[in-house]
């Protein structure tokens, strides 16, 4: 990693020892809402706090995904409080689960507009300030951030925008694509580091952008949430899975990239073997098209659950006899959270070529790979390895081998070498992986 000064004291002024380091992250979505990018900043967030670092967020009032604020938290512009070490800001936006762009540009917008108003008052001097994208609408208000705060900037790029939309085919109606892009270049450009969630994708910013200095920081599994001795009969035996059956599941957003339709579909053909059961569970944009699919089809071997903490996800993943993680497209340098759970479980996967998780599950034996939206393939997947039970326990070793490289603790103690590096207080290189 070669660092760039953007700010006056960003580099060069520390005291060449570690100290304590004074984080502000900006993302728009942070627990107590659910989902793979939420449940990530939180425990990188707590982990870096219970490192002696001052760490603070800046994120919106909870909605995600159903599209309403929670609870608690409605008629209200801004909430502050202390959550596991962490000083969490909460502020207004107007929420929206939309399938439509423009919905989800006002609900974007006004987060930018609140988090700068209401968000920033009392952090005071950061040193880093970290920039959670997508939304790139948050480079925005991050960079400005930034500025005020005297700080490095570091953007996270869990997802290319827009790179990964147009891949996906999804309509950008309504948000003009060279605006997107315009977003993506301020702010690689104007950061002092951009990290990835995986390698490809760091290379790929690299290769598109020679002079932005990047980084990895990859997700990660809490070990002793997802573990395979949390496996529960009582749990399938309340899904209608009988001892000689098998659980097929997915867990995570039901969203426009995920393709859960050809889930359905494979389902579908795979009705008529009464060992097979698949289970969807969680919430997002395309649930209800998925639930309406499925019961004109009169499927009785799938069932939707809805959202669950995050303590509980760990029990059902654990109960999986084989793990989807789909994708609408190939989407290189994508991947998705729920593998490195599913992995820490012990469980075989189903994945999409052309992806991060694929390269990994092809590499290890992890599993089988089948190509975006191919319900036959993903069919013949699901059945071949079901049909492999010596394999299935082979993978089911290996798996937990292999989740020890995503320890959260070890992913935590990276992203604090990187941020020392940046802000020039150890000689010290950050972890790579």
């Amino acid at each position: 990693m070669v660092a760039r000064a953007r700010y006056p004291g960003c580099l060069g002024t520390g005291t060449g020892q570690a100290r304590p380091l004074r984080i502000l992250l900006l993302t728009q979505n942070f627990p107590p809402e659910i989902g793979a990018k939420a449940a990530r900043l939180h425990e990188l967030a707590t982990r870096l706090a219970a490192r002696g670092h001052d760490v603070r967020v800046i994120t919106a009032l909870p909605n995600y995904p159903t599209g309403m604020v929670f609870e608690g938290f409605r008629g209200r512009l801004r909430v502050e409080e202390q959550l596991e070490g962490v000083r969490v800001i909460r502020t207004w936006l107007k929420p929206s689960n939309s399938a439509q762009p423009f919905p989800r540009l006002v609900s974007y917008l006004t987060f930018v507009a609140s988090s700068l108003l209401l968000g920033v008052r009392g952090t005071g001097r950061r040193d880093i300030v970290f920039i959670e994208s997508p939304p790139l609408f948050l480079v925005l208000a991050g960079l400005l951030m930034g500025r005020m705060a005297k700080a490095c900037i570091v953007m996270n790029v869990s997802d290319i925008w827009p790179e990964t939309a147009v891949r996906a085919g999804l309509e950008m109606r309504g948000v003009p694509l060279r605006l997107l892009e315009r977003l993506e270049r301020l702010g690689y450009e104007k950061s002092d580091l951009v990290t990835a969630t995986t390698q490809k994708a760091s290379d790929s910013i690299a290769s598109r952008f020679p002079k932005v200095a990047t980084a990895v920081i990859p997700g990660g599994t809490d070990l002793e949430l997802f573990r395979p001795e949390r496996r529960s009969e009582d749990l399938r035996r309340s899904l209608g899975i009988g001892e000689a059956d098998h659980l097929v599941g997915y867990c995570g957003l039901h969203g426009l990239f995920q393709g859960l339709e050809t889930v359905i579909g494979a389902a579908e053909k795979l009705r008529n073997d009464p060992r097979i059961k698949f289970v969807l569970a969680g919430d997002g944009p395309t649930k209800r098209t998925l639930v309406e699919v499925a019961t004109a089809a009169r499927l009785d071997n799938v069932v939707f659950m809805d959202p669950m903490p995050r303590e509980q996800v760990g029990e059902l993943v654990a109960s999986f006899d084989v793990a989807l993680a789909p994708l609408a497209a190939e989407l290189p340098g994508t991947m998705p959270s729920k593998v490195y759970e599913t992995l820490a479980c012990g469980v075989p996967l189903v994945v999409t070529e052309g992806s991060e998780a694929a390269r990994l599950v092809t590499d290890h034996a992890l599993g089988r790979v089948v190509g975006p939206l191919d319900v036959d393939a993903l069919a013949g997947a699901i059945a071949d390895l079901l049909d492999e039970p010596a394999e299935v326990n082979r993978i089911r070793r290996d798996a937990r081998r292999m989740a020890q490289r995503y320890d959260l603790d070890e992913v935590a103690r990276g992203a604090e070498a990187t941020f020392l590096e940046l802000v020039g207080d150890t000689v010290g290189a950050p972890r790579t992986y």
